[in-house]
Parts: C-alpha cells; structure tokens; sequence
C-alpha cells in the first residue's frame, strides 16, 4: 500500500532516482539516518549491565534505554565490532560501550565504568570460553586436556541425573492428563466460588457502610489466620485496647482527685458553720447559708432553690439549739442541701433523700414534733 496515492513528477527517472526517497534527497528512516553518511545510525540501546557514571558519579541500572549512535569500529575476524554511544540522561556526559564478540560481552570503553557483579559460568552451566587455548602457541598439554575431559564427564553425567529426575517428576505428574485436568479445574472451580462469595459478602459490606467503589474489596476481607496480616491487625488491637484503658484511668484519677478536693472543701465549710452556731447559741445568723455557697451548684435553678429549703432551719436554730431534737433536724437538712447540690452525687443518691427535705409536709410534721417536744 506504500506505492498508492504518491506524486510522481514528470522529471522522476526510475532508473536514476530508484525511488521518491531518492528522488528527494531523504532516507526511509527519516532522522534515525542524519549521519548516515558518516557510517552512523541512531538505535535503541539497552544497558546490558549496571554502570557508574564518570562525569556525575551517578548509579544507573540494568535495563535503561538510550537513544546511541551505532557505528562500526572493527572486525573480530568476520564478526564487526559495534560502538554505542549516547548521553548521560543526568549530566548529559558522553557515555560508549562496544561489543567483544571474542568474549561475547560488552565492554565499557568511554564516560563510565561498569558495575562488577562477575560470576562463574561454570557453576551455573553456561558455556565457557577458553580463551588461553585459543591464544597460546604452545604446544598443548596431555593432562591438562585429560583433566578438561574428565571434568566434563562428571559434569554431564551428574546433569544427567538431573534431567532424568525432572523428567521421571513431569512423567509422574502428567501420566494420566484426564485426572490432572479434572483436579486442575476442581481446584480452579473451588477457589472460583470463594472469590465470588467474599466479593459479594464484601459488595454488602460496602453498600451497607456506603464506603464508595474507592474502597477495594481486598480491604474488607479478614486476612487469614496465621498470616503476616492478622498477627499485624493483632498487635494494633492490643495497642488500641491498652491505649483506652490508660485513657479510662487517667480519667478515673482525675475525677476522684477532683471529689477529694470538693469533699474536703465542703467538708471544712461545714465544721466551720457548727462551730460557729455553738458559739453564737441563740443568735438569728443562717449560718446554713454559707455552707452550701462553699459546694459548687449544679445549675442556676439549684441556686434558686437553696434558700427557700434552708429557711426552716434558720428559723429552727435561731428559736433554740439547745434541744437535740431540733440540732439533728438542722443537721440533717443541710446534709439534704449539699447533696442535692453535688455535681458528682448519683441520681439514685439524690432520689434517696428523706422525705423531710424533699415535701413541704413532712417539714411541717417536723417543725410539730419538736414544738411538742418544748412543750
């Protein structure tokens, strides 16, 4: 299909011109040839080897490609030697390697040095150059070539072994292809069907939460016991859970350091108050008052109310505090005041409160009681 739909000129000579890339002074492939002139052709080159870089010091690794002008340089016997240069893609210093077709290899000749990861071939049963013999005039040496062939002996005969214990395991395995067809896709069908249940256990999971398609289906499937994942997942939880536990006490101490300071506020407060009626005696101060402004309140409605429950007992200790009766009454109201009025106090501790402090009626049997006590 190259030849349709191409301009011909009339001055075109298919003789002279062999071909429209003739004809108009081009290559066939394009800028790949500008320097085809001077025996150069730019290729694709793959560093065969790891490399230092002599002009930026830098590492670079087996495998990375460069655009390199390739150039013959010579001839080992028939077979040319090609040069590969091209740039550094880090300092654009010029880098070239050539072929050594003597010891089928590379060798780096400008810009860099290679990398040395030498092994021997004969311990991994590649094909070894002898270039000593080729090289020396001498004479060859008997022995050495008996030892050369007794090592080979014994080379192949242990990969012989080898190979018949490969090929006696393959025998084994594929003796019956039947059965090992239907046990491959019995096992194939088996994990088939647990994939397929995860994924749709995990589908669930994922419209249940509304986690989105961001959330991958590996992400919900618990890992396997035993697994690197789940001894993983077992140590986090253990941290978590000793993390909230610390957490749980700190708080705890925190709030009983708290009471220990309020109790013993509260408490100081309130022996300053008796002390105060025993020496005032008959006096009309509400010493009752001044105990609860020590607690802290709760609310603003709790304050509102601490008045109205303490002006019994004021009237009660201001009319005699001399009578037992009327001292265990002051003394338990303003018990019933501090610990409605505790922030920390249960709610089962402050529904518990004697009927005395919490209706008006049971004060007022009270208040009877101890005016017939007088009496």
């Amino acid at each position: 299909m190259q030849g349709f739909n191409k301009y011909y000129p009339p001055d075109y000579d298919p003789n002279e011109h062999k071909s429209l890339n003739g004809y108009h002074g081009k290559h066939a492939l394009g800028k790949r040839a500008h320097k085809i002139d001077q025996g150069i052709l730019v290729v694709r080159f793959e560093l065969p080897f790891n490399i230092w870089c002599n002009h930026c010091s830098a590492h670079i690794g087996q495998g990375v490609r460069y655009n390199a002008e390739k150039k013959k340089v010579g001839n080992y016997y028939s077979t040319p030697i090609w040069s590969f240069r091209f740039k550094c893609h880090l300092c654009s210093g010029r880098i070239e390697i050539q072929t050594d077709p003597q010891n089928t290899r590379y060798v780096v000749t400008e810009g860099a040095k290679q990398k040395m990861e030498e092994w021997d071939p004969a311990e991994n049963g590649q094909m070894v150059i002898d270039n000593a013999a080729s090289t020396s005039t001498a004479p060859p040496d008997p022995f050495a070539s008996l030892e050369k062939t007794v090592t080979q002996k014994a080379a192949a005969l242990s990969e012989a072994q080898r190979l018949s214990a490969l090929q006696e395991q393959n025998d084994s395995h594929w003796s019956d292809p039947y059965a090992a067809s239907t046990a491959l896709r019995s096992s194939f069908r088996k994990a088939k069907k647990v994939r397929l249940e995860s994924e749709s256990r995990a589908e669930g999971t994922r419209g249940k939460f509304a986690l989105g398609e961001r959330i991958r289906t590996e992400d919900l499937r618990t890992p396997a016991r035993g697994s690197e994942e789940s001894e993983w997942e077992k140590r986090e939880w253990v941290r978590a859970r000793g993390e909230m536990e610390r957490a749980k006490e700190e708080e705890g101490r925190k709030r009983r350091r708290l009471e220990e300071q309020v109790g013993w506020q509260g408490g100081k407060v309130e022996s300053e108050s008796s002390t105060r009626r025993l020496s005032v005696g008959g006096s009309s101060r509400d010493t009752s008052r001044r105990t609860t402004k020590a607690l802290p309140s709760a609310s603003s409605s709790s304050r509102s109310l601490i008045p109205r429950s303490t002006s019994a007992p004021s009237s009660l200790s201001s009319r005699g505090t001399s009578n037992p009766a009327a001292k265990a009454l002051h003394s338990k109201l303003a018990l019933a005041s501090a610990i409605k009025n505790d922030p920390f106090a249960s709610p089962l501790a402050r529904g518990s409160l004697p009927r005395s402090v919490s209706s008006s009626s049971g004060l007022g049997a009270a208040v009877k009681v101890v005016k017939r006590s007088r009496e």
